[in-house]
């Protein structure tokens, strides 16, 4: 095993803190306490890279060249911390990290790319930054799956894919860089070049001179794509529109949302392409082993971007606040309604949804005043997003798992978005958020919870024998998540619901969606309730039919008839499924309902 010299080593940053979890539970922070954040982050990856010099053998070692990258790390470190900072803060090294050290460790190496290829990373990584320090220089680097890449500089095409190997790299004062290897080498005149077929050079954004330079990151081999994002490189004139859409959303936080972007300012790195054109649903996402990034699909327009920053960017900084700071005791039971999501969370994943979203109610807040987007849809993303954080952070504040620093960390919260309650939303935008949070609220219930089987057979005992159903509906225990089916798992209508027109609701279908959702948006909820009871005749434990049969049943009968299924929604379909298809939803819901209609 490798042991490196004590007189060789990275040191951690040693960085005397304010009140960091006060400071971020107004739910903006300043760069201060992202600054101590980040001191904090690249400690605890100092501390992973030395825990992988010890766990890797010896050979893996040699031919990754992980020591020598190391200690060259550790050398640049005296006369440029900044560099070997940003190095270490990089949001590709922790994704790096947490691969290799699962594959060293033996829990993840199911790679076809040899363990000592991807620990290569760190070479690629000192190499940069030796370019970063100094005009002139030589340097021995891995070829991994046919590349090189070297972190805010570009990849090199240095053989086909699956070929592993070792080159030298030379660069100069000129911003020139020359690769040679057994049987070849790539001379590149300029690192900014795109001309030369096998260089491919980072690009970046930036709003305008003397705001941060934030790296439009679709090269590097270990950033954190999910499936059903392509990962391709963007061509010139995709990346020129990611700048445009860029400026025009910095801007856009610049004049509103200030407290947003001082934080953003600091702790936002690189931003992740996840398709090359927009998408009438976009979506990102955080990796929590690489925070700083933003992975998002292409943008619609400049105004989403400035709100999907804003999201990614309250996840970073919550990340890296419960990275070092306790605020709950950990839980991983999925047992909590987040009203954003299709699925039961932990108290971790509800907590991060209070932080982002709180950001996404805020921007909505004030952004449905705007001429581009005024709308009833805008007006209804803030109420809605108003009404869904008191019931998360209720959840969690009653959860009893959070610690005194969590319990002042959310009450904190929760005071700054207190006077959003006194804010006016129109009536319709207002109709729009109920009728989502109900939707919503009765296909969770019943995707995810599963009533007990032996009183739902006595329930339906009592219907065939028709008794009152008694004073105490059956309890319900959570359904685990491989056993829900995948027709199960969207919601399409909620945020069709949302939608400004019937043209944009259209573009958010989904194929197999219930018929009776194109009905009920178009206006027409006695044909939708027909059509929903038709599709629930054949499948009667689908979520998304009860979902828009409680909307269109409200509708047409009025809300009492209807308490039962909003509350309790998944014993209203076990019912159903136990009984079979002779009974009709309604005389079932009267027969529940306490009041009757």
């Amino acid at each position: 095993m490798f042991t490196h010299d004590k007189d060789s080593m990275i040191t951690v940053p040693v960085h005397e803190r304010a009140d960091i979890t006060a400071d971020l539970s107004s739910g903006h922070g300043t760069a201060a306490s992202i600054a101590a954040l980040t001191d904090g982050l690249i400690t605890m990856r100092v501390i992973l890279l030395r825990q992988l010099l010890t766990t890797v053998d010896d050979e893996t070692a040699e031919l990754s060249g992980l020591p020598a990258a190391y200690e060259s790390l550790a050398a640049l470190q005296s006369e440029h911390p900044d560099i070997v900072a940003s190095m270490l803060a990089y949001p590709n090294t922790g994704a790096w990290l947490s691969r290799v050290l699962r594959r060293a460790a033996g829990s993840s190496d199911d790679s076809v790319i040899p363990l000592w290829a991807d620990c290569a990373y760190l070479g690629w990584l000192a190499v940069a930054a030796q370019i970063a320090c100094h005009a002139e220089g030589t340097a021995r680097l891995v070829i991994r799956n046919g590349a090189v890449v070297l972190p805010n500089l570009g990849l090199a095409k240095l053989g086909e894919t699956g070929h592993h190997g070792r080159c030298d790299i030379a660069w100069s004062a000129c911003g020139a860089l020359r690769f040679s290897w057994p049987g070849g080498s790539l001379r590149i005149a300029s690192r900014t070049d795109e001309s030369h077929p096998d260089w491919l050079p980072m690009r970046w954004l930036r709003a305008s001179p003397g705001e941060p330079r934030i790296w439009l990151d679709d090269l590097d081999p270990f950033r954190v794509l999910q499936s059903g994002t392509d990962g391709l490189r963007l061509t010139t004139t995709e990346a020129e529109r990611w700048q445009c859409d860029f400026t025009a959303a910095w801007q856009l936080l610049r004049a509103d949302f200030d407290e947003y972007l001082t934080p953003m300012r600091a702790c936002l790195t690189s931003v992740t392409p996840l398709s090359a054109r927009p998408q009438a649903a976009g979506t990102s996402h955080t990796a929590w082993n690489g925070l700083g990034c933003v992975y998002t699909t292409a943008p619609a327009d400049s105004c989403q971007l400035a709100l999907t920053m804003i999201h990614e960017i309250q996840h970073t900084k919550f990340g890296l606040l419960t990275d070092q700071i306790e605020l709950f005791t950990p839980d991983s039971a999925c047992r909590f309604y987040a009203p954003w999501r299709a699925d039961p969370r932990p108290i971790s994943g509800l907590l991060h949804g209070i932080y982002a979203f709180h950001g996404v109610t805020d921007f909505w807040r004030v952004h449905r005043h705007s001429e581009c987007h005024g709308s009833t849809q805008t007006h209804a993303e803030f109420e809605l997003g108003r009404i869904q954080l008191a019931a998360a952070v209720e959840q969690a504040m009653t959860s009893g798992l959070l610690t005194a620093a969590g319990d002042r960390f959310l009450r904190a919260l929760a005071d700054a978005m207190s006077p959003w309650r006194h804010e006016s939303v129109p009536l319709a935008a207002r109709q729009v958020a109920a009728e989502t949070i109900t939707a919503h609220r009765t296909f969770w219930r019943i995707r995810n919870l599963e009533p007990d089987p032996a009183a739902i057979a006595e329930l339906a005992a009592r219907w065939w024998a028709r008794r009152p159903p008694g004073p105490d509906l059956p309890t319900a225990a959570f359904i685990a998540p491989e056993r829900v089916p995948e027709r199960y798992r969207g919601l399409p209508l909620a945020a069709q619901l949302k939608a400004v027109d019937p043209g944009a609701a259209a573009a958010l279908a989904t194929p197999g969606q219930p018929e009776g959702d194109r009905a009920y948006l178009a206006g027409y909820p006695t044909e939708a309730l027909a059509l929903y009871a038709r599709e629930l005749r054949a499948d009667p434990l689908r979520p998304q039919a009860w979902a828009g049969l409680i909307l269109a049943g409200q509708r047409v009968f009025g809300g009492k008839l209807f308490e039962t299924l909003s509350e309790r929604g998944e014993v209203v379909a076990g019912l159903y499924a136990e009984i079979g298809p002779e009974a009709e939803i309604l005389d079932l819901l009267r027969w529940l309902s306490p009041v009757g209609d």
